[in-house]
């Protein structure tokens, strides 16, 4: 091992003290953001792998993280995966390196994860989405006397994002533009995250009425982890409303995967989007944000998130930190 931070010292043209509290990931490491890519870019290259196994028998910190992702199917949308390359990137610069570890849907392989995790001396974790079995997870973490933070709704430490603003914004949008007869397009159970927007703005209704009114029932999703599908079930429940009612001109759709489907059947039957009917999705994905048509969308705090979960990581204590997506308007 010695010989190898000799080699990487060479070709970094650095001291091996130097490049061995880089690629320790020392506290009292001074070198510029620039040089530590550089040691390990080195690193990488000449397959250096770093040995905790001392530092576990000492007890000491390792400063490495466990990155969780809930279920294979969050990997697909987009704001996740601008949120995990800004995740590693941010652990990177605070010299922290990362298991990034996709669970399964076993709560007992999940168990099993987290501990084989805690055996290669992770410090700390970080869940995005919700994983299955995800109290007993964070248990099964406590209980080693590790710390966690997640972007999920099961855990006692969380970062929550708020949605009902942007969705209570494109839906007042929808009305100022005359299109009150409207259909929101959700999964089932409907979301009632999603529904508070809805909520505010008709506040005398009752919630089995604007159901009833507005919603458009997308089915059961927890099967599908394909986006085309995501599409082919936006296109089918839209024909589907306006097969019901013609006369629908507003079409806020759970994603903006189901809404580019909606998009081109309405296009298929002569509808000008912009004009005749306004469209809204959410997540803002490239997609959406490079159509020629105007599809409005929300856009994830993902910057703020993703630094609130690296501040939060090492801490503990119950928390629940609240930020808000926000609406993108596109109009003609």
């Amino acid at each position: 091992m010695a010989g190898m931070l000799k080699i990487i010292a060479e070709r970094a043209g650095l001291s091996q003290s130097t490049v061995s509290q880089i690629l320790n990931r020392k506290a009292n490491d001074f070198s510029s953001e620039e040089t530590r890519r550089r040691v390990f870019a080195l690193a990488s290259e000449l397959g250096y792998k770093q040995n905790f196994g001392h530092k576990l028998l000492r007890g000491d910190k390792t400063r490495t993280v466990g990155v969780l992702l809930g279920m294979h199917r969050i990997t697909l949308e987009e704001h996740i995966q601008a949120m995990i390359i800004r995740l590693l990137d941010k652990l990177e610069l605070k010299g922290y390196g990362a298991y990034l570890v996709t669970l399964s849907d076993s709560e007992e392989k999940n168990l099993q994860t987290v501990r084989d995790l805690v055996n290669r001396g992770v410090d700390c974790f970080i869940a995005i989405g919700d994983p299955v079995g995800g109290r007993k997870v964070e248990q099964e973490i406590l209980k080693h006397k590790k710390t966690v933070i997640g972007y999920v709704t099961s855990f006692h430490r969380n970062i929550v994002q708020d949605l009902s603003d942007s969705c209570e914004e494109i839906i007042r949008f929808f009305l100022r533009e005359g299109r009150s007869n409207f259909r929101f397009f959700l999964g089932h159970p409907a979301n009632s995250e999603r529904l508070q927007g809805l909520k505010r703005i008709f506040p005398e209704a009752q919630e089995q009425e604007l159901l009833e009114r507005y919603y458009v029932n997308l089915g059961d999703l927890k099967e599908h982890d394909d986006i085309d599908t995501f599409a082919q079930i936006g296109y089918e429940k839209t024909r589907e409303a306006l097969e019901q009612d013609p006369s629908i001109s507003g079409f806020f759709y759970l994603s903006d995967y189901f809404a580019v489907g909606g998009v081109r059947y309405l296009m298929e039957t002569g509808r000008r989007v912009g004009t005749d009917v306004l469209v809204a999705g959410f997540n803002n994905i490239h997609a959406v944000r490079t159509h020629y048509l105007p599809i409005s969308s929300a856009e994830h705090a993902v910057e703020e998130i993703t630094e609130a979960l690296v501040g939060e990581m090492d801490k503990t204590g119950d928390l629940e930190r609240i930020v808000c997506s926000k609406a993108i308007i596109r109009k003609i």
